[in-house]
């Protein structure tokens, strides 16, 4: 046993730290042993894939290890809000229990922060419509008293409010060292807490947005870790496709003319390239609309060769006329998607989206994260398929890694019950939906409310729900229609009789103690629908290999969702 090992195994007993300054804190068996697996593997900086049932407490597992070692550690999350609830409340639990001394920083991505430059900008510009003008000064005067500059803090979303690309910054627009607000910017400050913190905590998205950066001309967000701790890692593949691929909407190049406008108005002698700009970016939009791609790209090539003709007028200028050449490289992946990538396109009219993702995620994220010289720890309460990580493995790009599953302390043939109704129909008729959203009727009734229904797809949940909703005493609350999800979540809690009915978002991540939620109705088993392009060219690779996609590829995920729904 190695010597930070011994130390987490004395925290974690009955007679330990935990236990003498923790409240609620009560020893497990399945927990220390998680915990004493991490230590070793942070040690030799091992690979380590763990299931750690609902229940087992991998929360403290990885936090006691982490505070007791020397090594500077990344703690990543699935969720903004699942990083906050360490940062705000486990964290300083566990280190007041311990007595540790650890610099331990908080980094979200850079959407979540106040851009001063942006915001100054927007407010000096004569074109602002009242509304925009005033949520602009709500932010400007909370600034002033914001300590770190987290939109969180806001008393509003400046997103949902419309302005939320006024006041941030992308990788791309920002200045960075030679921006004039780099000493008061909130982005800054947060990184450089985290270039001297021995423990950052950050969540998947800026994870791989940073490894993806790295492979790009960026440079680096986060600074290298000895040891990586992924807590619901079986969420990083579906991201690893967003990160390591092109998405390409209309915001895309209105985000780009927007910014080169603005420059250009603060030259003042630009009025010609300022109209052939807006002339071009007139027809590019409409090519767009009608998905003529080919057009785009051709007027798009117009709009760079007038970028580069003022490249050399200053720095901005020239970030401008790169900016525009890589949204080119964009199109022209879009177009022509190279081997091992699928592309498609979702939406139509402005709300067009053309989409490059990898076939498979495994050999990316093998790339860009696990070649790093470090531990890693893969956590997750779901990671096995028919008790076995192979699934998960390939999906994550995970060639030995030290395997372990550790079983949930709750007794669930005393504790649980499963109903499967037999007699239902097709839900897909109209026959077929009435006798289900019956049966949910019944269920919901015996359970006095108290329940969760998990819809697979959003057409089920908007014609069973408000249904529901007319036929039951309690408050049904709707996703979609009842508010943010975390506005849905603390009126459920509150209200201990309320029904929540919601799609994809509320399988996992949610967590409801006492009496609250008592049941829990899944419509049907999770198949990802078979007409999606990822998944169809996922099935046909696997086919050319030799595999069977059904029982390698769609059954295994099927599994994987319930077992989160569950």
């Amino acid at each position: 046993m190695s010597p930070l090992s011994g130390q987490v195994r004395r925290d974690l007993q009955p007679e330990g730290e935990l236990a003498r300054r923790l409240e609620g804190y009560r020893p497990r068996s399945e927990q220390m042993a998680l915990a004493c697996e991490i230590a070793e593997a942070l040690e030799q900086r091992q690979q380590l894939l763990a299931e750690a049932e609902t229940g087992t407490g991998k929360t403290l597992a990885y936090l006691v290890p982490s505070l007791r070692t020397d090594a500077r550690v990344l703690i990543s999350t699935h969720t903004k809000a699942l990083q906050d609830q360490l940062m705000h409340r486990d964290i300083p639990a566990v280190v007041g229990a311990l007595g540790v001394r650890r610099r331990i920083a908080l980094l979200k991505g850079r959407a979540n922060y106040l851009c001063p430059l942006r915001l100054e900008r927007h407010l000096s510009q004569g074109q602002l419509k009242l509304w925009e003008q005033k949520s602009l000064l709500a932010v400007r005067a909370w600034s002033e008293r914001s300590r770190d500059g987290d939109l969180s803090g806001l008393a509003f979303d400046p997103f949902v409010a419309g302005i939320g690309a006024m006041i941030t910054a992308t990788a791309e627009q920002c200045l960075g060292s030679k921006c004039a607000h780099v000493e008061d910017c909130p982005l800054m400050r947060a990184r450089k807490r985290a270039q001297a913190a021995d423990i950052v905590v950050t969540n998947h998205s800026l994870l791989l947005a940073d490894a993806a950066l790295k492979s790009g001309e960026y440079g680096e967000v986060l600074p290298e870790f000895d040891a990586y701790i992924l807590d619901e890692a079986h969420a990083l593949p579906p991201l690893a496709c967003q990160h390591f691929g092109v998405t390409l909407t209309q915001r895309r190049f209105i985000q780009w003319i927007n910014d080169m406008l603005g420059v250009l108005d603060e030259l003042g002698d630009e009025a010609a390239l300022k109209l052939d700009l807006q002339q071009a970016f007139e027809r590019l939009l409409h090519a767009w609309r009608e998905a003529d791609l080919e057009q785009v790209e051709g007027i798009w090539s117009d709009i760079v060769r007038l970028a580069e003709s003022r490249a050399e007028r200053g720095e901005e200028l020239a970030r401008l006329a790169d900016r525009a050449d890589r949204i080119a490289g964009e199109l022209a992946a879009v177009r022509a998607p190279g081997e091992g990538y699928v592309g498609w396109q979702e939406g139509e009219g402005e709300a067009r989206r053309h989409v490059v993702a990898p076939v498979e995620t495994g050999p990316v994220l093998a790339q860009h994260l696990w070649r790093k010289p470090a531990a890693f720890v893969l956590l997750s309460a779901t990671l096995r398929v028919s008790q076995r990580f192979d699934h998960a493995r390939r999906r994550l790009g995970l060639e030995a890694p030290r395997e372990a599953f550790h079983a949930s302390p709750f007794d669930y043939e005393r504790q649980a019950l499963i109903y499967i109704p037999r007699h239902l129909s097709d839900t897909r008729s109209p026959t077929g939906i009435r006798r289900l959203t019956d049966e949910m009727e019944a269920l919901i009734r015996v359970a006095h409310g108290r329940a969760f229904v998990l819809f697979t797809a959003w057409e089920t949940l908007r014609r069973v729900a408000g249904e529901l909703r007319d036929r039951l005493p309690w408050h049904v609350l709707i996703q979609g229609e009842s508010g943010s999800r975390d506005a849905i979540l603390e009126t459920f809690r509150e209200d201990t009789h309320s029904v929540l009915c919601g799609t994809r978002s509320f399988w996992e991540g949610v967590d409801v103690p006492g009496e609250s939620l008592s049941l829990v109705i899944i419509d049907r088993v999770p198949f990802a629908p078979p007409n999606d392009p990822l998944l169809a060219a996922r099935l046909r690779r696997c086919e050319e290999q030799g595999g069977r996609p059904f029982i390698d590829i769609q059954l295994p995920e099927a599994i994987a969702t319930l077992r989160q729904g569950v």
